[in-house]
């Protein structure tokens, strides 16, 4: 069978290409690691705040006892959200827990191939609203500052994207993120397409088409993504339309972590291996003009049956 044409995507450098180009197999270039920052951004101003609260026909002086119900009702949807999927909902002591690999290996264990898989709280750090006391005008203000409270993580087996998760924040202003990655993203798509393929960790060994695969990876680039997190925040934060309601606002969604990257497959370890240096050296040396990037970093992954030793 005669094999796919490789193509080149946009920002693999020519250079790379010209150099390496003979010993490669296939290039992948799309989205890896994504993340999704939800705000009610009026809430994020004091005096806006105050209004708000108003609204709920609630003094600043009753600012935390109506808080606390909030904060209850949202944990509250929580445990009810995981005891009516028979799923666990587990607090960690600590923060640095891996929760990805937790769920994982709770799917794994529990055989969770769509829907929720747990619900996992921890304290965390995070910018929330307290009451403190002005001695210039005698009032209690309004203040917005860094803080810990509790957060919730729901993980998903999400019927697109794979596995995702969505953390809430339990108090004012009750932000919330949405963290997904698109090679998970497409080994759902290939697997609805009838590609076969080899995945280990985040890097497809194995492609049956990788031209098809570039299509699928695209196709990522033309997403709704409001109205696909804003599913999403349905599933995790019930409560939010009525935390909407009162100033007729919404949630904003912004991309507060965005990771692109490009695959290369070698054809073979061996060949790989002759030439990993000189790809560190290149990955490492300055761009070239309009391809250089302030902030950008080339990390240089090996993809083969073996791994290469750290250097």
């Amino acid at each position: 069978m005669k094999q796919p044409t490789m193509i080149t995507p946009p920002g693999v450098p020519s250079a790379f290409v010209n150099k390496f180009g003979q010993h490669v197999t296939s290039f992948l270039a799309g989205f890896d690691r994504l993340r999704f920052h939800g705000t009610l951004r009026m809430l994020f101003q004091p005096a806006v705040f105050e209004l708000y609260l108003l609204r709920q026909g609630v003094l600043v002086k009753d600012f935390k006892e109506f808080a606390l119900m909030m904060t209850a009702r949202v944990k509250q949807l929580a445990t009810e959200a995981a005891a009516a999927a028979g799923r666990p909902l587990r607090y960690l002591s600590s923060s640095a827990q891996a929760k990805e690999d937790l769920a994982r290996e709770i799917a794994r264990k529990d055989r969770v191939k769509q829907g929720l898989i747990a619900v996992f709280s921890d304290v965390e750090p995070c910018t929330s609203y307290t009451v403190r006391g002005n001695r210039e005008t005698q009032k209690l203000d309004l203040v917005l500052q860094p803080s810990r409270c509790l957060h919730l993580y729901h993980y998903f087996q999400h019927p697109q994207f794979g596995l995702l998760h969505v953390r809430v924040q339990t108090w004012f202003p009750f932000t919330v993120d949405i963290c997904l990655n698109g090679r998970q993203w497409l080994a759902r798509q290939m697997t609805q397409a009838g590609l076969s393929f080899e995945q280990r960790d985040n890097c497809f060994v194995r492609l049956s088409d990788p031209v098809r695969a570039q299509t699928l990876l695209d196709e990522q680039l033309k997403t709704d993504w409001p109205k696909a997190l804003d599913a999403l925040l349905e599933a995790a934060h019930p409560l939010h339309p009525e935390l909407e309601a009162p100033l007729g606002q919404c949630y904003y969604w912004s991309a507060s972590q965005t990771e692109y990257a490009t695959d290369v497959r070698f054809r073979d370890p061996k060949t790989l291996a002759a030439l990993y240096p000189q790809c560190c050296t290149m990955a490492s040396a300055p761009s070239p003009a309009p391809m250089s990037c302030a902030t950008s970093v080339t990390v240089v992954r090996p993809i083969f049956g073996a791994r290469l030793p750290r250097r």
